[in-house]
């Protein structure tokens, strides 16, 4: 009995040290909805996993994305679940998986990922004191429309065209195209298009409930059925701030979670009514591929777009589609 008493109160010892041990760090979460929303119940669980890397995790939800940022630069945040629009400022290689055309299929996201798992990437991966320690696919990328008579390249000509936190690949498409940016944030882009103020909107299907975008769509709208990109959420880290191999745990545990991250952002595309689908022809996808590549060089020329990034992606696409057109010249 006395023996027993002095094990029970033993391991209650040893549980209590553990807890103190444990180094307290805090994710700030950027989620349009809040502490309820999507992005935050999804990463809910990273919390007890931290434990068994001695890190206890406070998880404090943003709903704007650049306050959540500037904290984080700040030094508020330890670690920081943000766009890959704002990301790129921290890691341009992390950045670049959001490339237009750059990934084609959730088999890909899977492929990329994984090869980010390799330990040797956490270089790429690192910029200064800034580390991606996770990519989240958020489903892809589509082009919302007032009208659904806007369904190719040639109709995007003159309309206007959200630019978002003056992403510079969504400047680059409304160049080329002739379209007029107007530029919104995650706070304001919702009442400029279902008020009538934009024409086209680049957006993932979870936006549509999100930010109530069937208003916006209305009778006429529509969403083109051609994918832009793979939108991704990325957490970064100051790489201080933890042991130096987190960004590799954080690395692989994403990846085992892929197939529910997949399911989210299919069930987000299922809600979307069909009707809304504007379909579009074998000539109008090959056009798109060409005008995607066409953005991806230009960005990759300008310097915006890391060149080992989009080469990746590019060995990726085609071990997966070979006979693409571009898969004739490496990129």
């Amino acid at each position: 009995m006395i023996l027993r008493l002095v094990l029970l109160i033993s391991i209650a010892v040893l549980s209590m040290s553990n807890a103190f041990a444990l180094e307290k760090k805090t994710f700030c979460i950027y989620d349009p909805v809040g502490k309820n929303g999507p992005s935050m119940t999804f990463l809910a669980d990273i919390a007890p996993k931290a434990i068994n890397w001695g890190l206890s995790v406070e998880l404090k939800a943003y709903t704007d994305e650049k306050v959540a940022s500037n904290d984080f630069k700040a030094g508020q945040c330890d670690a920081a679940l943000l766009t890959g629009l704002i990301t790129r400022e921290y890691v341009p290689f992390g950045g670049t998986l959001n490339a237009v055309g750059g990934i084609i299929s959730e088999k890909g996201i899977n492929q990329v990922l994984k090869a980010l798992t390799n330990p040797k990437a956490g270089e790429l991966l690192t910029q200064g004191n800034y580390e991606i320690v996770g990519s989240y696919p958020v489903g892809g990328v589509y082009v919302f429309v007032k009208d659904r008579n806007i369904d190719s390249i040639e109709e995007f000509s003159g309309k206007k065209i959200s630019i978002l936190n003056g992403d510079p690949q969504s400047m680059k498409l409304a160049q080329m195209v002739g379209a007029s940016p107007i530029g919104t944030s995650l706070a304001t882009l919702s009442g400029q298009f279902n008020n009538g103020n934009i024409d086209l909107l680049l957006m993932v299907p979870i936006g549509y409930n999100v930010f109530e975008l069937y208003q916006g769509l209305g009778k006429n709208g529509g969403i083109i059925d051609e994918k832009l990109l793979y939108g991704m959420m990325q957490l970064v880290t100051h790489k201080d701030h933890f042991a130096n191999d987190f960004g590799q745990k954080m690395r692989e545990y994403i990846l085992s979670r892929l197939s529910d991250i997949h399911k989210l952002a299919r069930d987000s595309k299922a809600e979307i009514p069909s009707h809304y689908w504007i379909k579009t022809s074998e000539e109008t996808k090959a056009e798109f591929n060409k005008f995607k590549q066409d953005i991806r060089l230009a960005m990759r020329d300008e310097g915006t777009h890391h060149p080992k990034a989009l080469r990746l992606l590019w060995k990726i696409r085609c071990s997966e589609a070979p006979t693409r057109a571009e898969c004739t010249i490496p990129e």
